[in-house]
């Protein structure tokens, strides 16, 4: 190791999986960000139904019951 390279310690927190919340047949997981606090929500994304993090709950559940009208086979990822 030269004199250049530092060795960088991680100063964050580790992230808190929480319980999932069931809506409609569904399970959105969630979890609680280590370095922000923020509740973090996992759901089927409604332009392809691929898995993604939203902070806001009302969008996941608007895009569960949107997959729900139109792709049900999406949702059996979830379930």
């Amino acid at each position: 190791m030269s004199k250049t390279d530092k060795k960088i310690k991680y100063k964050g927190k580790p992230s808190e999986i929480l319980e999932p919340i069931e809506f409609e047949g569904c399970i959105i997981k969630n979890l609680k960000h280590g370095n922000t606090d923020q509740l973090l929500y996992r759901y089927p994304r409604r332009e392809d139904g691929e898995p993604c993090w939203t902070t806001d709950i009302d969008k996941a559940k608007s895009s569960i019951l949107y997959w729900k009208r139109t792709r049900r086979s999406i949702l059996d990822l979830y379930t």
